[in-house]
């Protein structure tokens, strides 16, 4: 009864906001595009290329010293063959969060800066780890840890004083922001951010991770996809990747990590493959 009472004023806050961000249009289409089976090369270039900042960004992805090709590609369809769809995919999925991130103003609380460091550093960390467990879809991993904290951006922007008491108590207390929000507006933003996945269409599967990723209690059926955004948000805080607001580690759930059923020599493949990737990554795209 608790839990949906909470729920539902989520979604009436959700529901209040006029101007909510909106994944831009290209995903959606592009999403779209790559589920039906007479796509083509042709056909996805041209809905990147509605968005130019985005064609752009990617371009310039596709480019840096991450993917190392010799000659430069100035082509999206090139782009498009040499990486292949899901990379693609990806990479307009983070070009569309980082412009909805820099739409955001900093505030002295809440850096949007580290935020989206810690964005990418999750998601890397993510799909690294279900490439690692031999998960059937990490690229679908990826968008869970890219979008795991979207929450936090509408209780900045939107509950900002409510906000900002949650920062200052996260400092004092050292407990986590979960738990702080919790406490001073009633639910905590993996909640907000999975209802805002739902109003944004994504898949279940990603609603789910975004939703459940403190596994602050546990869900239904814990799959190995939350399992692994779980365990890729505490590594990218520890590992420093970035800020989320956070003043400490958060504690691996243990059903998390046996049922992502990895070895602790596989945790240091994940973490030195994830720095590299991560480095890489965030010396592409620059705040101004």
């Amino acid at each position: 009864m608790v839990l949906l009472m909470k729920s539902k004023k989520i979604d009436t806050i959700i529901n209040s906001i006029g101007n909510l961000p909106i994944l831009p249009t290209i995903y959606m289409k592009l999403s779209r595009l790559l589920n039906t089976p007479d796509s083509s090369i042709k056909m996805i270039s041209n809905i990147i290329s509605e968005d130019q900042a985005i064609a752009a960004m990617v371009l310039k992805i596709v480019n840096s010293a991450a993917y190392g090709f010799y000659n430069k590609i100035g082509d999206l369809r090139h782009a498009i063959v040499i990486l292949g769809l899901t990379e693609i995919k990806n990479m307009v999925l983070a070009a569309s969060m980082y412009k909805i991130v820099k739409e955001f103003k900093s505030s002295s609380a809440f850096n949007m800066q580290e935020f989206w460091k810690h964005s990418t550093g999750c998601a890397i960390l993510s799909r690294v780890l279900a490439e690692t467990a031999y998960l059937k879809n990490p690229e679908d991993v990826f968008t869970g840890g890219l979008l795991h904290d979207i929450g936090k951006l509408i209780h900045a922007a939107y509950l900002c004083e409510e906000f900002n008491d949650v920062v200052a108590n996260v400092v004092e207390t050292g407990s986590q922001m979960s738990e702080s929000e919790k406490k001073i507006l009633g639910f905590d933003h993996a909640q907000t951010g999975g209802a805002l996945a739902k109003k944004w269409n994504l898949p279940q599967e990603t609603v789910n991770m975004i939703a459940h990723h403190h596994l602050s209690y546990m869900p239904d059926t814990l799959t190995k996809e939350i399992a692994a955004v779980h365990i890729g948000n505490s590594l990218c805080i520890a590992l420093r990747m970035g800020s989320g607001g956070e003043k400490r580690v958060p504690i691996v759930n243990q059903k998390a990590w046996e049922i992502l059923d990895l070895k602790l020599s596989d945790l240091e493949y994940v973490m030195q493959k994830s720095i590299k990737l991560f480095e890489e990554s965030i010396s592409i795209m620059e705040f101004e």
